[in-house]
Parts: structure tokens; C-alpha cells; sequence
């Protein structure tokens, strides 16, 4: 297959689903709740149902304009009536998260700790893995890095892997992940996996792309700091 240029690929729109790769009530040892703990048995098993029945629904859009991507779950507003959309999306795929290659610019917006905030991400630094595989038509690579978060433990280290081919040479992907020399076709972290459905390149239609601007604008460092907070306060409350 011919490689496809990220300079002849001037705009396009990337779709993905999400699924979760692990549910509780799937997990070893959670039927022994079923006569001990029935009311928390029943609960996890109806949020389990709903929300693998509402990820087959749901989508998330990646459009790139130049040398510009942003990416959010589509129809966001139409699935909040639904209790369980939150559990779905889940707290990375309700960002709006904004990239320039031009200017290296990172940013992610998001509503967390009844705020909203502009997050300055860092440049992601990836470690490319010698391994390939087939997406679809096409050949894909392997690389990972490690993404840091809170925790009621504390600081947690998580492994982010992606696969990604140079055959569609953009340097975007889902939730921000991207950078690398060629499109992320899949992701995987914690327990849930983005993948690719549908790829667009060059339509006829016009593709923005609009720098999100709204929320209180603070860097990783700061934001995991207002999360720790918020934390050891609900801590105080209980």
C-alpha cells in the first residue's frame, strides 16, 4: 500500500468507539456477592449491562485540519439523559483535547471537582516496541508510555499503549495520545481500549477545527495538585 503523506492528508475526521475490558461483575470471586452482598450484586451487575449496552452506541470523533486536531465524544449533549453515560465515556473521553504541531501545543479541557479547567499538557515521550500487527488493511506499531494520575492511594504510574500506522501518516489520536509517525488506530489503558471504526481523509466538506478556550488554565502538575486536594478533603468528610 502506498504511504499516504500527512501533506496530502491537508483534513480529515477519524471516528472510534470505546469498550471496557474488564467489568466487575465479570471478575473473579464477585458471584460469592450474590448471596452475601445482593444489593451490591444487582447494582453492579445492572451498571455493568447498561453501560456495555451504551458503549456500542457511543462514538468519538478525531478531526484534524492542517497541522491542528481536536477530538470529544460526538453527540455528548443527546447522551446525558442517560444515567450510565458518565460510567461510559468516563472521565478522559468527556475532555475536549486540542493539538498544534506547528506550535506543539497540547491542551485538554475538562469539567472535574465542579470546575472547569484548561489543562497545558506536556509532550508526550514515547518508547517505540519492535512489534507489528494487522488493523484492518493496515500494518501498525507498537509503542507505549506512562501516564500519571491520583489515586486515594496516591501518585499511580499507568502503561498507555497504542498502535499506530505510518501508512496514514498523521500525527494525531483519541484522548490526546498522539505525536507519533502515524495515526493511533488503538489505544489501551487501565481497562478500556479505544479503537478505530471509520476513516475519512480529504472530504468535501469543510473540517474545523476549534481551539478550546474556556476554563481555568493550569498545567498537569497543577491540576493533579487541585485533584489531591479535593481528595484528602473527602477524605475529611467521611
Amino acid at each position: 500500500m502506498a504511504n499516504l503523506g500527512f501533506a496530502q492528508n491537508k483534513k480529515g475526521e477519524i471516528v472510534y468507539r470505546k469498550e471496557t475490558t474488564k467489568f466487575i461483575s465479570e471478575s473473579r470471586g464477585f458471584q460469592k456477592n450474590k448471596e452475601n452482598q445482593s444489593k451490591y450484586y444487582n447494582t453492579v451487575l445492572m451498571i455493568d449491562k447498561n453501560t456495555k449496552s451504551l458503549l456500542k452506541t457511543i462514538s468519538f470523533k478525531l478531526r484534524f485540519n492542517n497541522y491542528e486536531s481536536i477530538f470529544m465524544v460526538d453527540n455528548f449533549l443527546n447522551l446525558e439523559t442517560n444515567r450510565f453515560t458518565g460510567i461510559a465515556v468516563g472521565p478522559e473521553g468527556s475532555g475536549i483535547y486540542y493539538s498544534n504541531q506547528n506550535n506543539n501545543e497540547n491542551l485538554k479541557q475538562v469539567d472535574a471537582y465542579g470546575e472547569k479547567f484548561l489543562i497545558k499538557e506536556k509532550t508526550i515521550h514515547w518508547t517505540l516496541i519492535n512489534e507489528t500487527k494487522k488493523i484492518g488493511e493496515y500494518n501498525c506499531y507498537k509503542a507505549i508510555t506512562t501516564k500519571i494520575s491520583n489515586s486515594s492511594k496516591g501518585k499511580v504510574e499507568q502503561t498507555v499503549t497504542v498502535w499506530y500506522t505510518p501508512e496514514i501518516n498523521i500525527p494525531f489520536g483519541p484522548i490526546g495520545y498522539g505525536g507519533l509517525p502515524g495515526l493511533v488506530m488503538e489505544l489501551s489503558m487501565y481497562n478500556y481500549r479505544y479503537y478505530v471504526i471509520k476513516i475519512e481523509l480529504n472530504p468535501k466538506n469543510e473540517v474545523i477545527v476549534k481551539k478550546p478556550t474556556q476554563g481555568k488554565k493550569v498545567t498537569e502538575e497543577e491540576f493533579r495538585e487541585i485533584g489531591k486536594k479535593a481528595m484528602e478533603s473527602l477524605k475529611k468528610g467521611f
